[in-house]
């Protein structure tokens, strides 16, 4: 069995589903009588065309269960909450603090 995520594939991004993965939106400019359509940043993914995968919370693992209440994840939970969390950052913050948690329970010699 694989223990990468179903949804991203194990890579924590999922193309934006409002652009397509352009980074682009379609908007309705209306301007007197003329009714144009213009493309401008989009608001879901701030132009970067992709977005943090929903199922995995961008760590790309399978089973997320308890992921959010494990101590390694206390900088995970709280870039979400700011919406500061970045497309491909939540591998890299779990894994640092799991080599933090480490060499903190590791006995001086």
């Amino acid at each position: 069995m694989e223990d990468k995520c179903r949804e991203c594939v194990g890579t924590g991004v999922v193309p934006c589903d409002l652009c397509g993965g352009t980074g682009l939106w379609r908007a309705l400019s209306r301007k007197r009588a003329n009714s144009t359509y213009e493309f401008v940043e989009c608001p879901q993914c701030q132009s970067r065309g992709v977005k943090v995968c929903g199922v995995c919370f961008g760590s790309g693992l399978r089973n997320v269960r308890g992921l959010l209440r494990r101590p390694e994840a206390t900088g995970l939970v709280l870039r979400m909450q700011h919406g500061e969390l970045r497309p491909g950052e939540a591998k890299d913050l779990l894994r640092k603090a799991r080599e933090a948690q480490k060499a903190n329970t590791l006995p001086a010699l």
